[in-house]
C-alpha cells in the first residue's frame, strides 16, 4: 500500500517522444510498481530489473547496459514536462522550499552501482541548489530543508548563485543546521549565469563512493561511507535528486548495477 507514504505515488509506464516515462497515480494504490514480480511501495526491495523494464527511462542501442529506477515523489513535489522532471511551483531565488524525487528502493548501500542523471539550468535562472546523492533524502525543516541523513552534491546555481562563485560542495549531513558529518566544500565550479547542461554520476564500490560531474571535471571520492555517512547503514539509503525551483530540470535517471 502506498499509504505509508502520504502522498506517495506508483509508476506507470507512458511513452513521450521516444522515451518511456511514468504517470502519477494517487496515494492509496497497491499494486506493484513493476509487472514482473517487483517493488511494492510498502515492501522489501529486490534488485532493479534487467533493462528493458516497463518503468522509467527506457534504456536504448546507445545504453545498452543501462537500467531504469522506479521514481518515488513522496509529497507530490514535481512535475513531468515534456519528458523532463522538474519542481512544481514558482519559487523565488534563493527558495528553501526544496523536495526531493527519490527511489522506491531503499537498500542501495547493500550494492554496488553506477548511478547517472543529467540536469539543465537555464540562463540567469533564480538562484537555486542542485541535490544528487544517496540517502533518506526528507528535507530536514532544521537546515533550509536540505536532505537529512544524505550523502550528496549541494550544486550552486543561477544568476548570482547565492554569492558563492557558482561552487560545488560534497557533504553528508544527518540532522540539524550545518550538521555536517563529512564536508569537502568548494570542490569545484560549474559555469556561471549562462546556465548549461552537465550530467553527475555517483559510483558505489564497497564502502566506497565517488561523485562526479563529468563535463566539468569535478571529481570527490568518500573512502569510507560507514565513517562519513554511518547513517546509511541504518537507515533508508535511496538514490535522489531535488531542487527549489521549476527553472530546472532532470532527465530521467539511469543506474549500471555491477556484477
Amino acid at each position: 500500500m502506498c499509504k505509508d507514504f502520504g502522498y506517495a505515488i506508483c509508476w506507470r509506464a507512458l511513452v513521450l517522444g521516444g522515451l518511456s516515462l511514468s504517470v502519477l497515480a494517487s496515494a492509496g494504490c497497491d499494486s506493484p510498481i513493476k509487472t514482473g514480480g517487483g517493488v511494492k511501495l510498502d515492501g522489501a526491495s529486490p534488485p532493479d530489473a534487467v533493462p528493458g523494464a516497463d518503468v522509467g527511462l527506457a534504456p536504448d542501442a546507445a545504453t545498452p547496459n543501462w537500467d531504469s529506477i522506479d521514481l518515488l515523489d513522496a509529497d507530490g513535489g514535481f512535475d513531468l514536462t515534456g519528458g523532463e522532471i522538474r519542481r512544481t511551483g514558482n519559487e523565488p531565488s534563493q527558495s528553501s522550499n526544496r523536495h526531493y524525487m527519490k527511489s522506491v528502493r531503499a537498500d542501495y548501500i547493500a550494492s554496488d552501482w553506477t548511478y547517472q542523471i543529467t540536469f539543465h539550468s537555464p540562463a540567469n535562472a533564480p538562484d537555486d541548489i542542485i541535490f544528487i546523492g544517496l540517502g533518506e533524502a526528507v528535507p530536514d525543516s532544521s537546515f533550509y530543508n536540505e536532505p537529512r541523513n544524505s550523502v550528496n552534491f549541494r550544486i550552486h546555481q543561477g544568476a548570482t548563485s547565492f554569492g558563492n562563485g557558482w561552487d560545488v560542495d560534497v557533504v553528508a549531513h544527518d540532522v540539524g543546521n550545518l550538521h555536517w558529518t563529512y564536508s569537502n566544500l568548494g570542490v569545484g565550479a560549474l559555469p556561471g549565469a549562462a546556465g548549461g547542461t552537465h550530467t553527475v554520476q555517483m559510483s558505489k564500490s564497497g564502502a566506497e563512493t565517488t561523485l562526479e560531474i563529468l563535463d566539468a571535471g569535478i571529481v570527490v571520492t568518500i573512502p569510507d561511507l560507514a565513517v562519513a555517512a554511518p547513517f546509511l547503514y541504518t537507515g533508508a539509503s535511496r538514490i535522489f535528486f531535488g531542487n527549489a525551483s521549476s527553472a530546472y530540470s532532470f532527465d530521467p535517471p539511469l543506474l549500471l548495477l555491477s556484477p
